[in-house]
Formats: C-alpha cells, sequence, structure tokens
C-alpha cells in the first residue's frame, strides 16, 4: 500500500508538471506580439510584394484519411493476415497429412513470402499503404518458414534456424530504414512476434524463444535509433510479453533461473535504452510512449523478478532493487545535464530511482529498521533537492518522510513492552527521536535553502516544525504513561498511579505550551505561538475533564500546577508585553 502510495505521488506529479508546461507556453503565446500583416489600398496603382514574415513557420496540415481510405487500409491488413494465418495452416496440414516433403514446403513458403515482397515492391510507386501491408505479409511468412524449419520438421539445427532469423530481421531492418513507413515496420515486426505463437511457442526450446525474441528486440532498437518511429518500441514490449508470458506460464522451471533473469535483464536495458537515448542523445522531449515504455518495463520487470526470487532469495532482490535505482539514477543525472529542458522528464526518472530505493528498505529490512532507512531516504532526497531546487525531489522526500512515519507507528503499536523497559533507552522513544531529529533537519533545509517559492519555502517550514513538535510531545507523553503502566511502578505506588499518571502528563502538556509560547515570541515565529497557545487551552480542557475522575489530592496538585504556569506566563507577558508589541 506505501508502495503504491508512493507510485501514485510520482504519476501525480508528473502530469502537473505537464501541466505546468503547458501553461507556460500558452501565457507565452499570448505574450508575443502578432505582427500584422500589411493591406494594400485598394485604389493602389501599383502592385505591392509584401515581405515574408519571419521568424514564423507555414501550417501545414495532416493530410486527413479519408474513410474510404481508411477501411481499404482495414481490409488490405484483414486480407494479409488471413493469408499469413492461412500459410501457418497450410505448413501445419502438410506436415500432417505428410504431402511435399518437409525441405519442399519450408521452399514453398519462402517464395509466397518472397512473392509477397515483390509485389508489394512494384505496387509501392502508386499504393504506398497498401504495399506496406503486402511487405510486412511477406515478411512475416519468411519468419514462418524459417521458424518451421526448426520447430517443426528438424531441418535445420538451432544455429540455422537463429541465423536465418537474423536474415530476415535483417531484411525488415533494411527495408524500414531505406524505403518504408511506421506502418510497414509495425507490420513486419507484429508479424515477427506472432510467427512463435502461429508455430507453437511451448514446443520450442527455452533458447529459442529467447535469442529470438532479442533479435526482434534490437532490431527494434535499430530502426528507433535511426528512423525516431518510438511507437514502434510498444510492439516490441507487447510482443516480448506476449511470447514471455505465454513460454513462462507453461514451461518454466527453478532449473532454468539464471538463463530467464539473464533474458528480463538484456529486454530492460534494451527497452529502457529506447527510450532514453531519445531523450539524452537526440535531446528530444518525452512522449506518452516514452512514459508508457518505461513504467511497463520497470516494473513488469521488477514484478516478475520479485515472483521468480522471493523469499528464497530476498537479500538478492533488495539488492537488485539498490541497483535498478542506481542505474535510473544515473540515467536521470545524464539527462538531466543533457537535456534540462525536458522537466517532466527530469522528476519522473528520478522518481523511478527513489521508488526502487523506497521498494528494497521493506524487502531486505523489519521492525523499526525500515522507518529508519525511509527518514534516512527523505533526508538524502531534500539534500538533493536544496542543492538541485527541484521540487519534485522535495515532494519524493515529503513521500519518504510519510512512508517512514507510517512504518514507525505499526512498529510502535505491535511493540511488547518487554520487562527490561528502561525510560528514554528504548526502541519506540528512539525511533520517535530520528522521526522528530528529521522534520527538523527537513525545515531548516527549508529556512536555509527556501523552495521554489516564498510561499512554499513558509508552508514547507511550518509543517514539518507543527510535525517535529507534535511527534515530541507524542514522545515525552508515551514515556510518561508507559512508565507509570510498568508492573513494577504498579506496585510500588497502587491504586493511584492513573491519578499520578494523569497529572504529570498535565503538567508536561502546560509546560510544553509555556515553552512554545515563548520561543514562538522571542522567535518571532508565529506557527510556534500558536502551537503554544492551543496546546495551553488543550491542556486546559484536559484537566478539567480529568477532575472529575482523579482523586481529591491530584485534582487540588493538577488546578494548582496549571494556574501557576498560567500566572507565570500571564506575569512574563505583562512584564515584557512592549517589548512584546513589535513581535505581535
Amino acid at each position: 500500500m506505501n508502495i503504491f502510495l508512493f507510485i501514485v505521488v510520482v504519476i501525480f506529479i508528473w502530469f502537473q508538471n505537464n501541466r505546468i508546461s503547458r501553461l507556460e507556453s500558452q501565457f507565452k503565446n499570448k505574450t508575443v506580439p502578432q505582427q500584422a500583416t500589411p493591406v494594400a489600398h485598394a485604389n493602389a496603382s501599383t502592385d505591392v510584394t509584401l515581405p515574408p514574415i519571419t521568424g514564423t513557420k507555414p501550417v501545414t496540415a495532416e493530410p486527413k484519411v479519408s474513410a474510404e481510405e481508411s477501411s481499404g487500409r482495414l481490409l488490405g491488413r484483414i486480407g494479409i493476415g488471413a493469408v499469413i494465418v492461412g500459410v501457418a495452416f497450410f505448413l501445419k496440414y502438410a506436415y500432417d497429412n505428410n504431402w511435399v516433403n518437409p525441405a519442399g514446403r519450408v521452399f514453398i513458403g519462402l517464395l509466397i513470402g518472397a512473392g509477397v515482397i515483390t509485389l508489394g515492391f512494384y505496387l509501392r510507386k502508386k499504393y504506398l499503404h497498401y504495399s506496406d501491408v503486402l511487405i510486412g505479409g511477406g515478411l512475416t511468412i519468411l519468419y514462418l518458414s524459417v521458424f518451421s524449419s526448426y520447430a517443426l520438421y528438424n531441418l535445420a539445427n538451432p544455429v540455422v534456424a537463429f541465423a536465418g532469423m537474423v536474415l530476415v530481421t535483417a531484411l525488415a531492418v533494411g527495408i524500414s530504414i531505406m524505403n518504408a513507413t511506421p506502418a510497414l515496420s509495425s507490420i513486419a515486426f507484429i508479424g515477427a512476434f506472432l510467427a512463435p505463437l502461429l508455430v507453437g511457442v511451448n514446443d520450442l526450446g527455452q533458447m529459442l524463444v529467447f535469442v529470438y525474441t532479442t533479435i526482434l528486440n534490437v532490431g527494434i532498437l535499430g530502426i528507433l535509433i535511426s528512423k525516431k518511429w518510438n511507437r514502434l518500441i510498444l510492439v516490441g514490449v507487447v510482443g516480448t510479453w506476449l511470447l514471455f508470458g505465454t513460454w513462462y506460464t507453461a514451461s518454466y522451471t527453478d532449473a532454468v533461473l539464471v538463463p530467464t533473469l539473464l533474458f528480463l535483464l538484456v529486454q530492460f536495458l534494451l527497452f529502457t535504452a529506447a527510450s532514453v537515448v531519445r531523450i539524452i542523445v537526440q535531446k528530444a522531449k518525452a512522449t506518452v510512449t516514452d512514459y508508457i515504455v518505461l513504467v511497463v518495463t520497470a516494473w513488469s520487470f521488477a514484478g516478475t523478478v520479485y515472483g521468480m526470487l522471493m523469499p528464497m532469495y530476498q537479500h538478492y532482490v533488495s539488492i537488485g532493487s539498490v541497483c535498478v535505482a542506481v542505474f535510473y539514477g544515473v540515467i536521470a543525472l545524464i539527462a538531466f545535464t543533457e537535456n534540462p529542458k525536458d522537466r517532466s522528464i527530469n522528476i519522473f526518472l528520478p522518481g523511478l530511482a527513489v521508488a526502487f530505493l523506497t521498494i528494497a528498505v521493506p524487502i531486505e529490512f523489519t521492525g523499526q529498521w525500515i522507518a529508519a532507512w525511509w527518514f534516512v531516504e527523505a533526508l538524502v532526497l531534500y539534500i538533493v533537492a536544496s542543492a538541485s531546487s527541484s521540487r519534485g525531489l522535495q515532494i519524493m522526500g515529503v513521500v519518504g518522510y510519510v512512508l517512514g512515519l507510517f512504518s514507525l507507528f505499526n512498529y510502535i503499536i505491535e511493540y511488547i513492552v518487554p520487562v527490561n523497559y528502561v525510560i528514554i533507552f528504548n526502541g519506540p522513544f528512539l525511533m520517535l527521536a530520528m522521526a522528530i531529529g528529521t522534520a527538523y533537519i527537513i525545515a531548516y533545509m527549508y529556512y536555509r535553502y527556501g523552495a521554489i517559492s516564498p510561499e512554499i519555502r513558509l508552508r514547507g517550514l511550518a509543517v514539518f516544525v507543527v510535525m517535529a513538535n507534535i511527534l515530541t510531545l507524542y514522545a515525552l507523553t508515551s514515556e510518561i504513561t508507559t512508565y507509570y503502566g510498568l508492573s513494577s511502578v504498579i506496585a510500588s505506588i497502587g491504586s493511584n498511579v492513573g491519578n499520578i499518571s494523569n497529572t504529570m502528563v498535565s503538567v508536561l502538556w502546560a509546560l510544553y505550551a509555556i515553552i512554545l509560547i515563548a520561543i514562538g515570541f522571542i522567535k518571532r515565529y508565529t506557527p510556534a505561538r500558536r502551537m503554544g497557545l492551543i496546546l495551553f487551552i488543550v491542556t486546559a480542557f484536559k484537566v478539567v475533564i480529568d477532575v472529575w475522575s482523579i482523586g481529591e489530592l491530584y485534582r487540588i496538585i493538577s488546578f494548582i500546577a496549571f494556574g501557576i504556569i498560567a500566572l507565570t506566563a500571564s506575569f512574563l507577558y505583562a512584564k515584557y508585553k512592549d517589548r512584546l508589541k513589535g513581535i505581535i
């Protein structure tokens, strides 16, 4: 649940930054002065040649596809799909009925594929989109034929079959780079990923599936770098997980754990490279496709590895999460250096790094150590945010701190007071002290280094100061109530232990309120003064309520102690009122 909250916040940050970027763009467009077009007088005797308007580009509308053409493309894709399935059934039927010998069947498939590709090139000048369908279908038939030579007929050994698939992939890449459209590349690789499924991926060996899939994704990466057709990577992502998922559910065993992990790592690196190469090398603005690929790649990889390794290899999973976090952190640093204008991706990539680092904590640690590491993570994020003036990292630090608080209070709820319990020097109090110290350090960072606006600086400073004081009061109150709840203390004091505990808590709250009010006046810090006044009023109500449940002696002590503290505060205010006027 905590990790889900973190992911939701990161995605929210990303969408908010996109929204801010769009608003800034609209604002800039509104403030740019429009250049009026000179108008010639109707009665001018000579023609006037208007100078071209500089600094603007002609707006070229993308040609719309007519309904007839769209229907034609759909029919063409349905038709070539039917032909591909038919060829697959033909190869299978010929095999089952022992028609032409196996070599002849494969040769026929190769001829059909080559013929369809040739026809597509012949019609390419006049019917571009129709030829895309034909060429893509022909490449798929070639994939299917080469695959069948190994998977169905055992004509070729794995090395030869792989070489054949590499050649077909090279042909598809070459056609896509030299003389193709994005649609052709998509059709070609969709067919390539469907070929093993049509033949029967469950009957294939592990290495064949892994190497074949890797070859296809390398080809897609090559086209992506050359042509910048970033949507083609979606075909690779969907096709890879379709093939791997089909094989994994039917054939995976622990005996093939290591090669499976190696395959997943290679695909993770390929798909991540497909997005970051455009962003870093080509300095392009990240698109929705890039974000989809990064998210799907990260979490599908993490989820699959987690399911394979947990709980037997728990430590390796946590170490791997840290390594992935470092990997995304390095990429984020490079992206920020090379492409600083894309603010959304410069928040999104660090967000992925922080997410994996956050995941590693509960996997590796238990109890109070989870909260401790999350507090450390929040502190580190705020240090980096202060150095880089990153609002996104500040928000991630807030999320890390909140996760730490959730884990801390879960630990406190489950904590069982031991027989040798020692006041102050116990797990819950020390962890609360760490949370308090972290809050004060973060508040100091807001005070010392500021934020992206004065309002956010003051708000952040106030929130963490208030949180630190609430935690301090809670920690001290818990120590008092826990101490008077110990069996040894109860045995020595008797039935009055509850009255003493309530009285001590009331005195503590009143003294703490006075300290807050004094600090607020001296430092001219309004939030502290308001907290003190609120706590003082709450303490007064508590004393009144406690009167009805405590004995007469403790009732007298509570009222007198509270009254003395209030009178002391009033006297100090009366004595230093001239100084306080300037502060108030």
